[in-house]
């Protein structure tokens, strides 16, 4: 069986405060040391990482002899990460994230069942157009919903200060 015709694989795994055990990965066990911006990250999978942080956000350091520069940065739906390989942007729901600048980068989940790639951003673009029908739906009720009550209360008020002015003017006119 060729790898374009491999069903998509279920991603099994555990995340504890210092260990992680996965289908694909293995156990390893992980312990960062900390302080005053300075830390080292012992991994049993990965090895020694020296880092400094430069600021929210933004580290540097070492692993395995190769420097390392990672940016994460969010501001509102979107999240920012800037690193040696370049810049990508992702937008996160909850059925996983769409990376606009780099789509092969995507996640999609749905019954437990994770899946990456160009299928996850096509399931990713099909369930942001149905959020974006669904949404714009609601807006539309809610904004007709505010416009009729608006008319409503506005005829209100004009029929009852023509009611008043009548009334007011029929008690003058004796």
């Amino acid at each position: 069986m060729s790898e374009k015709n491999t069903p998509p694989k279920k991603r099994i795994e555990y995340r504890g405060k210092n260990v992680r055990v996965s289908r694909t990965g293995g156990v390893s066990g992980t312990k960062t040391i900390s302080k005053d911006g300075y830390g080292a990250t012992i991994n049993t999978n990965h090895g020694v990482r020296l880092h400094k942080r430069l600021f929210k956000g933004a580290r540097m350091g070492f692993q395995r002899g190769n420097f390392q520069f990672i940016g994460r940065y969010n501001s509102g739906p979107f999240n920012f990460n800037i690193s040696k390989g370049g810049v990508s942007t992702s937008i996160k729901n909850k059925r996983g994230s769409y990376n606009i600048m780099k789509p092969n980068y995507s996640s999609f989940k749905l019954g437990g069942i994770q899946v990456r790639g160009k299928n996850a951003a096509t399931l990713q673009l099909i369930f942001l157009a149905f959020s974006l029908i669904i949404n714009l739906f609601k807006f539309l009720w809610y904004i007709s919903t505010t416009l009729l009550w608006f008319v409503f209360l506005s005829l209100k008020w004009i029929v009852d200060f023509f009611i008043g002015f009548y009334k007011g003017y029929k008690g003058n006119v004796r």
